[in-house]
């Protein structure tokens, strides 16, 4: 899988990036709008962000995420998100795992400070997540991203915001992450982690670079092979549903800068292949 569930889980809850080639205007006659490719996390030295975004935001009458940030924060998501990605029964963790997989769960935890005890009624899919967010912080992933930089600043300013897809909906593509054979995917998790230093700084030159091919190579390809049924699910069905309000969109005088996660936009289901086929002109922001 590569860094493909990991990635995508970071863009799920809260999608950012810093990458200039990331920003995209998609055009037909004189409508338009601007797609930038998201990722979660950044650190200090990515500020200040690359202009193309600011270019994107100044220009937009609309601002759409993925989902309504301002909703992650209330006590009902948490409580929501809690409910569906933690066991409720008494069921636990270890009771979905094999010993071979515990074994190696608990070491990399003991290594970080951590123990299997205090995570032992997270479902595999909030496991997984909870793993990639300290791996990212120990990397020096902790600033704000991009979406929550635009979602404050559009707040403060009285622009106009819009979402894709409600965070409950969210929660439930999330929830599904490990169905089926969720030792297989906790053992992915933590080959992945393993690998995230060295895998990580490559997908960013690849994206930082606008090489949209070698980063689904590096990142989709794989995946959606070896689960195809899962990325139907994430990927496929969701970038679908978007076509109808980014064609809803592209209709309107207005203009809107919509914030995705970057995995949606490559490939041939991905966002922008498309749109192309639904003859609009996508070009980089330059």
């Amino acid at each position: 899988m590569r860094l493909a569930v990991l990635l995508f889980l970071f863009s799920l809850i809260a999608q950012t990036t810093c990458f200039a080639a990331s920003v995209f205007k998609v055009s037909k006659g004189e409508d338009y709008l601007y797609v930038g490719g998201t990722l979660h996390l950044l650190s200090e030295s990515d500020y200040p962000l690359p202009t193309q975004y600011s270019q994107a935001y100044e220009q937009s009458d609309l601002v759409v995420f993925e989902t309504d940030l301002a909703a992650l924060d209330s006590p009902e998501f948490l409580q929501h998100m809690l409910s569906a990605l933690t066991y409720q029964k008494g069921e636990r963790l270890t009771d979905a795992l094999s010993q071979t997989t515990i074994t190696s769960l608990t070491a990399h935890l003991e290594k970080r400070g951590l123990t299997l005890q205090q995570f032992n009624h997270f479902k595999p899919a909030m496991m997984s997540m909870t793993l990639s967010m300290v791996e990212l912080q120990r990397m020096g992933l902790t600033s704000e991203g991009v979406d929550k930089h635009f979602h404050h600043k559009a707040s403060l300013e009285g622009k106009p915001i819009a979402w894709l897809e409600t965070p409950e909906q969210q929660i439930a593509f999330i929830a599904q992450m490990g169905q089926g054979d969720p030792d297989a995917f906790m053992q992915y998790t933590l080959k992945d982690l393993a690998q995230l230093p060295e895998l990580l700084p490559e997908l960013k030159s690849s994206w930082s670079s606008g090489d949209l091919d070698k980063m689904y190579n590096e990142s989709l390809a794989d995946f959606a092979k070896q689960y195809p049924n899962v990325f139907d699910t994430l990927i496929t069905q969701r970038n679908n549903a978007w076509m109808r309000d980014l064609n809803h969109y592209l209709a309107s005088p207005e203009v809107e800068f919509v914030l995705v996660g970057a995995l949606h936009l490559p490939g041939n289901v991905g966002v922008l292949n498309q749109l192309r086929e639904q003859g609009y002109e996508v070009e980089k922001v330059k």
